[in-house]
């Protein structure tokens, strides 16, 4: 549902940790049988207390249920889900700093998961598009439309300095090199989108399409893809994204853009009203470098996109 609708319904605020390991592994507690969902997996964390702020109802949670003290945390996404009675706001952190050996001080299981077994476990709903969203990057790589002869080197480079979503515009013109790009991809540890073509996906081996928004709204269903990510500008674009559980959108423009000057910009206040609460990861892009993580973070985005700054 848009987060912008009246809400006739009491909100409860919920705030969830990630929490990895030095192997990268992701710390799940399992609810108790007895419980609404119980047996299924889910992000350790719980209820916010009226006035509280995150972090200290993070770690008093994260005491309270596995005997861990977190030291910091960071934003990673805030997903709203919505019950016939109730307006549930999970406020996801990022715990980056954390003491104790966890265990289930309330009876509960507890395990590490490599983030490709996640898909596998069944969780609550409202968990599921944090599921997704671990498994996509920080940076999403736009290409230029012209792509100089060094594009491949360029393209391993930016690979290799943390990009791990690439979009693959305008190389459905270029199909001698299209082949090339996602297999580079794929060696690198990078997934690759397509623009719009469905047909084309299938036979280059990418991960997923990344749709227009005028061609997104001719759509009455999700494409049978992998990764579904939308263009989106507005409220209604993410609307129609929502309508066809897209996994991820990009929103732009955020701030002036170079690519796009005469775009009037959302701004990050308007970006944070539009982002926040969305059932997918949000991308910020226009005018965003990869600086701007923490700041698009903390305005609900799940990461940042671009061209030149990602592209050297």
């Amino acid at each position: 549902m848009p987060n912008t609708e009246p809400d006739l319904a009491p909100r409860l605020d919920v705030v969830a940790a990630i929490i990895r390991d030095d192997a990268g592994r992701v710390l799940l507690a399992r609810r108790p049988q007895h419980k609404h969902q119980g047996g299924r997996w889910e992000f350790p964390g719980g209820k916010v207390e009226p006035g509280e702020a995150l972090q200290h109802a993070l770690q008093r949670e994260l005491d309270e249920e596995l005997g861990l003290f977190s030291l910091s945390c960071r934003p990673f996404m805030t997903v709203d889900h919505h019950y016939p009675d109730l307006h549930v706001r999970l406020h996801f952190r990022e715990v980056s700093d954390w003491h104790g050996e966890p265990h289930g001080r309330e009876g509960q299981a507890v395990a590490w998961f490599e983030v490709a077994e996640l898909g596998k476990l069944e969780f609550p709903a409202a968990n599921r598009p944090i599921v997704k969203a671990l498994q996509l990057s920080d940076q999403l790589l736009i290409l230029p439309e012209s792509l100089a002869p060094d594009w491949s080197a360029r393209l391993a480079a930016a690979i290799a300095s943390g990009v791990g979503l690439v979009y693959l515009r305008g190389l459905e013109k270029a199909p001698q090199f299209l082949r090339q790009a996602v297999e580079l991809c794929h060696q690198a540890g990078a997934l690759a989108l397509l623009r719009n073509d469905l047909s084309l996906l299938s036979r280059c081996g990418a991960d997923g399409l990344h749709l227009s928004a005028d061609v997104a709204a001719t759509l009455t269903q999700r494409p049978d893809v992998g990764l579904l990510s939308v263009a989106c500008h507005n409220e209604e674009e993410l609307e129609i994204a929502g309508r066809l559980r897209a996994d991820m959108v990009t929103l732009s423009p955020v701030c002036h853009s170079a690519s796009h000057p005469d775009a009037e910009p959302l701004g990050w206040q308007e970006f944070a009203r539009l982002a926040v609460g969305r059932p997918f990861a949000v991308y910020a892009l226009g005018g965003i470098n990869k600086e701007d993580l923490e700041l698009a973070r903390g305005h609900g985005a799940r990461g940042v996109a671009g061209i030149r700054d990602f592209f050297r």
